[in-house]
Formats: structure tokens, sequence, C-alpha cells
């Protein structure tokens, strides 16, 4: 299972340095922008907790598995914003645990939003060997055991938000952090984000928003995705997307009370292990709160 693990990496152009921590995918990310942008805290006035669940390649051993808590809120009366956002990533013998708090600083007209913002925290980075099942016994280069190594990373981000239109640039892990045992080299590489969505308003009140993440980390080929969705009767959107154009999927998601959503991705690697779909599932939940008299829930769509 490890073999089909490292082809579906190199076929999605992922790093195939099984100790290297790169940024976990997601395919809702539209709706969990905290997790790649620090800027994104408190940026809608209320306050946002949010949870994102994703299984990647469910049926190959080892596949990466992720889980990302996102909370957020405004304060002084909407100009700063305070996040917190908790990840666990699995892929292999890796497990890694990052907690990062975020702060944003928001210039508003009554039009337009201009955030900032600068997340700190660290990262539990932990590596397995006893999951290995290798063809050498006793290979000097994976000795029997765990590895450990805990840093410090910071981030940074902007975002431009208006009520058509949501552009965003970010660093999350700014830090080339490096370090480990038995030989093994723990890397965190830094990765630009570029995410765009424009909406547009179509005829029976359906709503058309396409939006794409551009992912690029220095030495690599820029990744992207391409989503379009589609919001029905204001409460369902319905999405397909791609990345790569090697992985293929749809989302569907469902918003009720203007302060609730709960959403659905499915995505299937564009290439077949045994004559078997490799597919991956996600799901994700959020709730918009308004604790402070400052804050007001309302329909938004970035």
């Amino acid at each position: 299972m490890l073999k089909s693990l490292l082809v579906c990496l190199l076929f999605t152009g992922l790093s195939v340095q099984l100790f290297a921590q790169q940024e976990p995918l997601t395919s809702q990310y539209n709706f969990i922008p905290l997790a790649y942008n620090p800027s994104y805290a408190g940026i809608n006035n209320v306050t946002n907790f949010s949870f994102n669940s994703r299984f990647q390649w469910n049926k190959i051993e080892g596949g990466p598995q992720t889980n990302i808590f996102t909370g957020s809120t405004s304060l002084v009366n909407g100009a700063v914003g305070l996040g917190l956002l908790v990840m666990n990533d699995q892929l292999g013998i890796t497990n890694n645990t990052t907690v990062q708090f975020s702060g944003s600083y928001k210039i508003s007209t009554s039009t337009q939003t201009f955030s900032f913002g600068l997340q700190a925290g660290l990262v539990d980075y932990r590596q397995n060997f006893e999951k290995l099942n290798l063809s050498v016994a006793d290979d000097p280069l994976f000795a029997p055991g765990s590895e450990r190594a805990t840093k410090f990373n910071l981030g940074a981000g902007a975002t431009y938000m208006d009520e058509k239109m949501f552009i965003s640039i970010s660093v999350p892990r700014l830090i080339k952090n490096k370090g480990g045992d038995n030989n093994v080299t723990v890397l965190s590489e830094r990765h630009f984000y570029l995410t765009g969505a424009y909406l547009f308003d179509i005829d029976l009140g359906v709503k058309l928003k396409p939006s794409v993440l551009l992912r690029w980390v220095p030495g690599s080929p820029m990744s992207y995705d391409l989503n379009l969705s589609a919001l029905l009767n204001n409460n369902l959107w319905l999405g397909a997307f791609t990345r790569n154009f090697n992985t293929y999927g749809l989302m569907v998601q469902y918003d009720f009370m203007d302060a609730y959503r709960i959403g659905y991705a499915f995505e299937v690697l564009n290439t077949n292990f045994s004559g078997n779909l490799v597919p991956t599932h996600e799901i994700m939940l959020s709730a918009d709160l308004a604790l402070f008299a400052h804050q007001a829930v309302y329909r938004r769509f970035f």
C-alpha cells in the first residue's frame, strides 16, 4: 500500500518526502479560509466556529487525513480580529499537529474591507517508523521507534473583500524549520497562497461564484484549484471543481438561518489502482454567532 500512496503523491504533484510537513489540501477552502490566511480572523464581524474533516484516498492505507478547527471573533467595534487554528494532519507514518493564534486589523468603508493579519504558533511533528513495512530488515535509516520535533512558526496574510469580490494572499508558514534524528530531516516549506472569488447575480435568484486558489512552493510547479459554485434559493450551494486537472470533484453546502452551514465534498483522483477509484471525502460544519453588541449575523457569500 505504501507503493500506491507514493504513486498518488507523485501523480498529484505533491512532495514525496514522507517526513516533510506540507500544508494540507482542502476542497472547501472557500468556507474555512482562516486555515490559510490569518487576515480572515473577524473579517465578517461575527464570532465563527468551523470544523473541516478530510479523508483523502481513503481506499489506500496511510492516505492523508486532515482535521481542522478554526475559531475567530471581532473586537474593538470590528476593527480587530482574533483567531485560533487547531489542525491535525496525518500522512503515512507522519502525524503533525498545529496550534496557531492569529490577529488581524481591518480597515472598512461602506462597501469595502481591507484586512491584514499575522499568526504565530507551534507545529508538533511526529513520525512512527514502526508503521513501515520495509523490504530490508534493520534498515539503519529507519531505526525502530518514533521521532518528534516541535517547532515555532509565523504566518502573514492580507485580504480585500466587497459585496461581490474576495481576494487574499498569504504565507501560513514563514519559517523553514529543520530538525529530526535518525538522519531524517523534518522540513516546513513556505507555501504562498493567492485566492480569489467573484459573485455573479443570475436571473431567477441564482448566483454563480467562480473561485481559484493558487498554491506555490519555491522550487516546485504551481498548483491550482478551480471551482464553480451555484447558489440556489439563497441557501443551497452546488459546485464542481478540479485540482491541476488531475483531480475532479463535486460539493454541496446548505445554509440555514443565515448562521449555520454544513457541507460535503467528494473528489476522485484521475487514475486507477487495480481498477478501483481513489476517492476523497470531506465534510464541513460552520456557525456564525453574534456574541458582542457590535456583531450581527447575516447571510454572507465569502
